[in-house]
């Protein structure tokens, strides 16, 4: 059928008509890639190719013009150069189809201004020749697409076309407009002169608005685009700032844990040095015999045990200062030292590391006696080797622990004896301590205080296990708060 019909090709007016709308379908490919902003073609041996296809299209199109209608030669172009265009983009087929739309609305209009430039041109200088009538009328419409594909806000493409999932809204206002110039078109190949004369004037209207709503439509476009890149933008500053504050929350705890460290040392050593201080006066004093005599005295109102020695001062000066601090609390304070020291801070925790140990847990169980109303008010100090592993274990008659207490340790700073100078900050670093080198931590809570036994001990194993769990009478409470089941609790 299409041999056939090329054969009978032998009027101008047919062979023009192929050669306008063999233009117009490749001008309307060429503007689907200019919309979406992308190459044409990005091998050089399929520019032959999709010419030669583009021409096969044009002579299909042409022979539905001539035996159905201008209709179905639109429609048949949208499929036809829309299927082309979408085997060489792989885009969806909706897509595709409607930047043909698009495309081909744009042509038209293009090309109904060449024609008018050409009618005035020739008209004015009564040119004759139908041969340069042709050629000057399709210079002037290519001159016109790459011109509009020239202009600065399209030279990119249409910006929100390319945004497919984003800017539906867009699409189906541009995709009516079009559709209301190809209607116009269709309506102009089928009325006589005259109206077509009207019609053209809607066209003319149309395609300004056309042009006038893709105008608009950037314009918003980039402004949404502004406001999503300040808002991308703001995103990123909240997050640096939050990284910030984290950042200064964990500068804030290490130093913090810093100088709850050094402040039990200070008082230890402070203590050391009115120690010393005493002596000196003593020695310097003249009355020599009165400071005796009162100082005999205030032995007699406190006696004070004379604690076992481990051998390493700053520990020996540490266990002395927290005697002192339990005498002025009258709470009896007992040392109990098994196996070699040096032992243990020299292959299991550091002498510093030990010394804040005891500071800490001595200190929080004198705190938890005062609370109490227990009449036996005791600490027992065990350190050294016990039960096959060296370890501190430290014994108190006080208050037990606030489950919710429980629950925090060694996540984050949580005390309930703030009034009493509690900073939660003992717990965070013995946490460290125990994870540094992989001992064990072990909470017993014997029962409510008594008169003649201790309620808990804590239990710190340099075992190399690396275990925290709770032995307490308080089992099944204590399990029932624990609703993330993150403690590892026994019944004792």
């Amino acid at each position: 059928m299409t041999l056939d019909y090329i054969m009978q090709l032998n009027e101008i007016e047919t062979i023009v008509s192929i050669l306008r709308l063999y233009f117009i379908n490749l001008f309307t490919y060429y503007m689907n890639f200019k919309i979406i902003n992308k190459s044409v073609v990005n091998k050089k041996w399929k520019l032959p190719v999709i010419l030669v296809i583009i021409f096969l299209i044009t002579i299909w199109c042409e022979y539905i013009k001539d035996n159905f209608n201008f209709v179905y030669l639109v429609i048949s172009i949208i499929i036809l150069i829309g299927g082309l265009f979408l085997i060489n983009t792989k885009n969806k087929l909706g897509y595709s189809i409607m930047i043909t739309m698009i495309s081909l609305a744009i042509n038209y209009t293009v090309f109904l201004l060449s024609a008018s430039l050409w009618f005035l041109i020739f008209f004015n200088l009564n040119i004759q020749n139908d041969d340069i009538n042709i050629i000057v009328s399709l210079l002037i419409y290519a001159a016109l697409v790459f011109g509009f594909t020239k202009i600065k806000k399209f030279k990119k493409g249409f910006a929100f076309l390319q945004e497919k999932l984003k800017n539906e809204y867009l699409d189906l206002l541009i995709l009516n407009i079009s559709c209301v110039v190809l209607f116009t078109v269709v309506i102009m190949s089928n009325y006589d002169q005259i109206l077509s004369g009207k019609i053209t004037m809607m066209l003319v209207v149309f395609a300004i608005m056309m042009f006038i709503t893709i105008q608009k439509s950037l314009q918003l476009y980039y402004k949404q685009k502004m406001l999503v890149k300040d808002l991308e933008e703001t995103k990123e500053e909240l997050e640096d700032k939050k990284k910030e504050v984290a950042e200064l929350e964990k500068e804030n705890l290490e130093f913090s844990k810093v100088s709850h460290s050094i402040a039990h040392k200070q008082k230890a050593l402070e203590h050391k040095l009115n120690e010393l201080s005493m002596k000196n006066e003593i020695a310097d004093e003249m009355d020599l015999k009165d400071r005796i005599e009162n100082l005999d005295a205030d032995l007699r109102k406190e006696t004070i045990v004379v604690l076992d020695k481990t051998g390493i001062s700053e520990i020996d000066d540490m266990l002395s200062y927290m005697q002192s601090e339990c005498v002025k609390n009258k709470i009896d304070f007992q040392l109990q030292l098994s196996g070699n020291i040096y032992t243990m801070i020299n292959h299991y925790v550091s002498k510093e590391e030990l010394e804040i140990l005891l500071a800490d847990h001595i200190k929080n169980a004198i705190i938890a006696i005062g609370y109490g109303d227990n009449i036996n008010k005791s600490i027992l100090v065990r350190l050294g080797k016990l039960d096959g592993h060296y370890g501190l274990y430290v014994y108190d008659s006080g208050i037990e622990f606030e489950i919710n207490t429980l629950l925090n340790l060694g996540k984050k700073p949580s005390t309930t004896h703030k009034d009493s100078g509690g900073t939660g900050m003992g717990f965070m670093n013995t946490f460290d301590t125990l994870r540094k080198h992989k001992a064990s931590f072990v909470i017993e809570e014997y029962g409510k205080p008594v008169k003649d036994n201790f309620t808990k001990a804590l239990k710190f194993k340099f075992d190399g296990k690396n275990e925290f769990k709770i032995c307490s009478y308080r089992y099944e409470e204590i399990r029932k708060e624990d609703k993330e089941n993150t403690l590892v609790v026994e019944n004792i």
